[in-house]
């Protein structure tokens, strides 16, 4: 009796182990199942996207006028050549083709509310059809950095590093358009490196795309000069652009994105105490993070002209609100 006793214990307490191990592996299959709502990595590629524009339009600027008066604390008017101010010099080598954006060796505050130092290179050598300017036909520039670092506040500890290894910019309109019905194009070619400072997370960035920028207000004559001898007013351009970028983020998730008709529009200022900060107002990306579903942000959400914009994982029917860099 005693004998059989136990083998009776011996299979309850069986019976209970095998179901307790049932309902840990159902749980853990449970756990494994939970959507992945994550988004917060795709913060990455939107500074990242961010620092790109900038050295864009700091370029085309530059190009155009000789000076960053968008960028720097004080405007200057000279067309190439040293100028004094408190935030950025410009120099041209015209032997090289070749100017220099220098935001000096210590962390300067630029017009756009950002911290900037180090130098931004760019040569425009490779442009053909005899083109020197970023308006015309043919023109091609590349970009490289030295030292470069911005950052949010004055503290060295909380810049980032900014390596552009090698962005090209090329002025892809027809020789001979006509302005009135006919938009200013370029393409852009980037490989850039972002490493994030130790009060940011850490880790580095690698951005890699290729896109297509379109003037969209090229038939106003207060933006663009129809004879073609005056310099872009970039205080005033309204850009569209569509494009692919593929990278990793800080944390190592690699990634695809598609921008779908991102506008860029500098009559856009959200924030007064930093009339230069010009965000995306519509168009959206799609962020296609490894092994993940799809992260759509959509830069019109909230009305257009702020520093919202809308992250939605449609597979999870997810959607939260994020704020632009």
């Amino acid at each position: 009796m005693k004998t059989k006793s136990l083998l009776m214990m011996s299979v309850t307490i069986g019976i209970i182990a095998a179901l307790t191990a049932s309902g840990c592996r159902k749980k853990d299959k449970k756990d494994e199942e939970q959507p992945d709502t994550n988004y917060t990595y795709v913060n990455d590629h939107n500074l990242a996207e961010s620092y790109n524009n900038d050295v864009g339009n700091i370029g085309s600027e530059a190009g155009e006028t000789g000076s960053v008066n968008n960028y720097r604390l004080e405007n200057g008017n000279s067309v190439f050549g040293i100028e004094s101010a408190p935030c950025a010099t410009v120099t041209l080598d015209l032997s090289a083709k070749q100017f220099t954006v220098d935001f000096g060796s210590t962390l300067c505050l630029c017009k756009d509310g950002r911290y900037r130092s180090g130098k931004l290179i760019y040569n425009y050598s490779a442009s053909t059809n005899g083109a020197v300017w970023p308006r015309q036909p043919g023109y091609s520039i590349t970009c490289t950095s030295q030292n470069y670092l911005v950052s949010n506040t004055s503290s060295p500890a909380d810049a980032y590093t900014v390596n552009i290894i090698n962005r090209t910019h090329t002025n892809t309109t027809p020789p001979g358009f006509n302005p009135s019905t006919t938009n200013i194009t370029w393409t852009v070619s980037a490989n850039i490196q972002v490493i994030k400072p130790a009060s940011a997370g850490g880790g580095t960035i690698s951005w890699n795309s290729n896109r297509t920028i379109e003037l969209m207000n090229t038939n106003d004559p207060t933006v663009y000069d129809p004879s073609g001898n005056l310099p872009i007013a970039w205080n005033k351009v309204k850009l569209k652009i569509n494009g692919s970028t593929n990278g990793t983020t800080a944390n190592g998730i690699a990634y695809n994105v598609t921008l779908s008709n991102l506008i860029w529009d500098t009559q856009c200022t959200p924030d007064p105490l930093r009339p230069f900060r010009h965000p995306f107002t519509s168009g959206t990306i799609t962020f296609k993070p490894s092994g993940k579903p799809d992260r759509v942000i959509d830069f019109g959400y909230g009305g257009g002209c702020d520093f919202l914009a809308q992250v939605c994982i449609p597979a999870y029917n997810f959607c939260a609100n994020i704020t632009l860099p």
